[in-house]
């Protein structure tokens, strides 16, 4: 098969880590014959070939031109369906654009973005998604609070040290922070129930032990019903999976 080249739109580097680790996941699960060969089946990139992701700048969609998808003129700005816009949809909508303008074009896109516990950003993404055509398809990464409650979700103590580790933060948040990641904040920083600050304590700022969260692809989708992930994989089995069909 042909390499299956994936755009992804986010906020940092390490964004980008945990959805292509998901993403590579879900694929080898569905497919095995990716396992070993997976890099020379997918490539990642921004908008520029030269990066692997992007990060929306103001001055890269300020004059973005209109494109016409099936007869249909769409442009970078006004409605969506007579409907306003709703909370980030016009940035959302012109990042859209510039993967479209972009050469090659992705056959895919992926939009990720930290909820901080505001419910109105994914409404704007779905609006972006769902009001218009895209000659690509487009699957949502929408983190609440932030991309490490998906970290914390899958969580497994492997040993004495880290349950003691869970069990002091159990009680020192009166809620257990694996099964309920979607209660931990994103601000301010030095909050105990902060996301990275409850990551680094389990995981004692481990980058190994951080990924291998990330793992159990069913302990991920049971724990990630109200932080995103659940809706993230499903959208990843519904949208990517399928574009690689079998072994070359």
């Amino acid at each position: 098969m042909s390499d299956v080249l994936i755009g992804i739109a986010c906020e940092d580097g390490g964004h980008f880590s945990v959805v292509t680790t998901l993403v590579d996941g879900a694929l080898i699960a569905a497919h095995d014959w990716l396992d070993g060969i997976i890099a020379n089946c997918r490539s990642w990139r921004g908008i520029r070939a030269t990066e692997l992701w992007y990060k929306y700048d103001p001055e890269d969609g300020y004059d973005v031109r209109p494109i016409t998808i099936d007869g249909l003129v769409i442009k970078p700005q006004g409605h969506i369906g007579g409907e306003p816009l709703k909370a980030e949809a016009g940035m959302w909508r012109r990042i859209l654009f510039l993967f479209h303008h972009s050469n090659p074009r992705p056959e895919i896109v992926i939009l990720v973005r930290d909820m901080d516990g505001y419910d109105g950003r994914r409404a704007g993404l779905v609006q972006v998604r769902d009001g218009l055509r895209w000659p690509f398809k487009i699957v949502l990464a929408t983190a609440q609070p932030e991309i490490e409650a998906w970290h914390v979700a899958g969580f497994v103590p492997g040993d004495g040290d880290e349950l003691e580790r869970l069990n002091e933060l159990r009680k020192a948040l009166s809620f257990d922070p694996v099964t309920a990641s979607h209660r931990l904040t994103s601000h301010p920083n030095d909050a105990r129930t902060d996301a990275k600050r409850v990551l680094n304590h389990l995981c004692q700022k481990n980058h190994d032990r951080r990924e291998a969260c990330l793992a159990d692809r069913a302990i991920l989708c049971r724990r990630g019903e109200e932080n995103g992930l659940t809706t993230f994989l499903d959208e990843v089995d519904q949208h990517i999976v399928p574009a690689f069909g079998g072994p070359p």
